[in-house]
């Protein structure tokens, strides 16, 4: 369920991906001094999105510095310096990595999944330690979501409400009295985004596996992917991208200055062409670039 907060790095200046990379950077190092080098492992860009919209939304300054690194040791890579902020965020993302592996486990049974959650298990308790109250709040909508998945939820917005307010108690717990309605409605619907995408995107997995999949759930006649979509494409995009038009505006709403090429290239852009892709591969469209609103 992660990895599609990324950035269009094609549509972006290299000064701004060097930015975005620095604020990554500043999450796996922060991840390694506080739980080991494991949690390091679980520095995605979702995280580092998050990184740059609450510095951005915080009207947070940051300090840049170049050091060396395990993945490049022949070269420095600029790095975000740690901070409070990017401490809570690197807590959290290993404890939603950990719970996001532990349904991947439920779901698919795998001993290389098995293997993995062993692997992360000290990282997480590290990570639930220092941060008790996050764990708690992710774990309990982690639950509600798994209950609702196991008894096969028939209703759309019902079963995608957990992940999405999920995302937004994330957004709570890190910013504290800080947080307002915009920033909250704006981490609700990217919630509720990722959950859809990644459902669309697994159609054809879960079918197969026949996992829990909100989209065969709750709309009939799943046979096989490609004509499922087709036959139910007008809905399917209504559904996404009127997501996305609440994305855009939640961000719009907010009116962030700092770091706002990062931010508008992947909210603006990237979210769409991803959800284009997606949409793609199973109606034979060769152009994935197209931003569509309702």
């Amino acid at each position: 369920m992660f990895g599609y907060i990324k950035v269009a790095k094609d549509k972006m200046a290299p000064g701004e991906f060097a930015l975005h990379h620095a604020f990554f950077c500043g999450i796996c190092i922060s991840s390694k001094e506080q739980m080991g080098f494991r949690s390091r492992m679980l520095t995605n860009f979702d995280i580092a999105f998050f990184n740059v919209l609450f510095h951005s939304f915080l009207n947070l300054d940051i300090e840049i510095y170049d050091s060396h690194c395990i993945t490049t040791p022949r070269k420095k890579r600029s790095i975000v310096k740690r901070d409070e902020l990017t401490d809570k965020l690197a807590l959290s993302n290993v404890i939603l990595s950990y719970l996001n592996l532990m349904d991947d486990v439920l779901d698919e049974k795998s001993l290389k999944k098995r293997m993995a959650l062993w692997a992360i298990k000290r990282p997480y308790k590290k990570a639930k330690k220092l941060f008790p109250e996050m764990d708690e709040q992710i774990t309990k909508y982690y639950y509600e979501l798994t209950d609702l998945e196991m008894h096969n939820c028939t209703v759309f917005d019902k079963v995608c409400h957990p992940f999405a307010e999920l995302s937004r108690v994330f957004a709570k717990v890190i910013l504290g009295d800080k947080a307002n309605s915009y920033i909250l409605d704006l981490c609700y619907n990217l919630g509720k985004w990722i959950y859809l995408v990644d459902a669309l995107d697994d159609l054809e997995k879960d079918a197969k596996k026949k996992s829990y999949n909100p989209f065969i759930a709750c709309f009939d006649g799943y046979k096989d992917s490609k004509q499922f979509v087709r036959d139910n494409q007008a809905d399917f995009e209504f559904v996404l991208y009127s997501t996305l038009n609440k994305i855009a505006e939640n961000f719009n709403d907010l009116d962030l200055d700092k770091y706002y090429c990062v931010l508008k290239n992947v909210l603006h852009v990237s979210v769409r062409d991803i959800t284009a892709k997606v949409f793609a591969k199973y109606l034979d469209e060769e152009d994935t670039s197209v931003e569509k609103s309702i």
